[in-house]
């Protein structure tokens, strides 16, 4: 199940003026480190260890990273295509054109592979409060159980379990819920 907040943005966000509409943002539950993902993967029936299965992840990345810097584009198959793209504000002269000063930034980007293409059909869906409403909510609950106790602190820590990282855009302002 894919959580999810609404929030009120900009149809075209560089525009000011621009209309404005409700939109959702994936709010993800837990961000799986490396190791975390090989003992799922191990948990799967896998032959592997999970040791072993972050030491052929880790070559993978560094053999992409490789590739990419020699200029190849990497196909993974189910998984996609690792490519590069460049950023930059262009020349007025092509016999001026520098790439060590006018490729400002080398983009690793991602080709979904089909199993990727698109997961609507398969998802379900959770309507979750945004992260800055869960963060009051936790910030006023610790304050309760802090009066409760006689407790004073004024720290503001509003950190905690729960909170979800990653995932969507991060945009949680102007929530119409």
């Amino acid at each position: 199940m894919i959580d999810y907040s609404l929030s009120l943005r900009a149809v075209n966000p560089g525009d000011a003026a621009s209309e404005k509409k409700v939109f959702a943002a994936a709010q993800a539950r837990e961000v799986l480190d490396i190791e975390e993902l090989a003992d799922h993967i191990q948990e799967h029936g896998s032959p592997y260890t999970a040791d072993i299965i972050v030491g052929v992840v880790r070559k993978v990345v560094s053999c992409i990273r490789e590739q990419l810097l020699a200029g190849n584009k990497v196909n993974l198959g189910r998984l996609g295509a690792f490519y590069l793209t460049f950023s930059g504000e262009g020349v007025d002269d092509a016999t001026e054109f520098n790439p060590l000063t006018d490729i400002s930034r080398v983009n690793v980007r991602w080709e979904r592979g089909k199993q990727f293409d698109n997961l609507k059909s398969q998802a379900t869906f959770n309507l979750v409060d945004t992260r800055e409403k869960q963060a009051a909510q936790r910030k006023a609950l610790k304050a309760a159980l802090n009066d409760e106790m006689g407790v004073t602190t004024d720290s503001g820590d509003d950190s905690g379990a729960g909170s979800g990282s990653g995932g969507g855009d991060g945009d949680d302002s102007g929530v119409t819920e």
